[in-house]
């Protein structure tokens, strides 16, 4: 469905000179940000009902900020990737809500988690592949540049607010989500 939506706004909103590369790269970024913001909303519902507004509100915009552009572990249909997307929520904010880090343990996890990133991103997913090797570039910088703004945030926060554990744990799972050798 999301798809399918996706291909008609493109096409209407694409005109002549718009070449296959600007039309891939369109519908592409169209059908990411449907699917992402279908799950960050259904995500923040869910865990609002249960008093984690706030909670889910960064974890959220932790993933949408990285996940898009490094790629990583996908599932084959939407559904289970909300119930993946919604358990490793749930497991970050267990983790942020059971586990403190010491200062050095924090900045340890950010960079680790910013190398693995830097190393392996992005990850093409084949069910959305990308051929446009300018596209891919622009992803890869996007996500090592918005998961090292957002660890400094974190580092930045880790005097201030509890709020760093949400972060730390959220581009640590992003990182390990990005080594999926499963097969298609």
């Amino acid at each position: 469905m999301i798809k399918e939506l996706s291909n008609k706004i493109v096409n209407s909103v694409a005109n002549d000179e718009c070449s296959k590369d600007d039309i891939e790269q369109m519908d592409y970024a169209l059908r990411t940000i449907l699917y992402e913001f279908i799950k960050a909303f259904s995500l923040i519902i869910i865990f609002s009902l249960f008093g984690y507004l706030k909670q889910s509100l960064i974890i959220t915009v932790m993933m949408c900020l990285i996940k898009p552009f490094i790629g990583g572990y996908h599932e084959e249909t939407q559904i289970k990737c909300f119930i993946a997307t919604l358990l490793l929520a749930a497991g970050i904010l267990i983790l942020s809500l059971q586990c403190s880090l010491s200062f050095v343990s924090n900045v340890i996890l950010i960079v680790l988690s910013i190398f693995c990133i830097w190393n392996q991103a992005p990850i093409i997913n084949s069910k959305m592949p990308l051929t446009n090797l300018e596209l891919i570039k622009k992803n890869r910088i996007r996500g090592v540049r918005n998961s090292i703004i957002i660890g400094i945030i974190s580092i930045v926060l880790y005097n201030y607010s509890n709020y760093y554990l949400l972060i730390t744990w959220t581009i640590l799972f992003e990182a390990l989500l990005m080594f999926d050798k499963r097969k298609y």
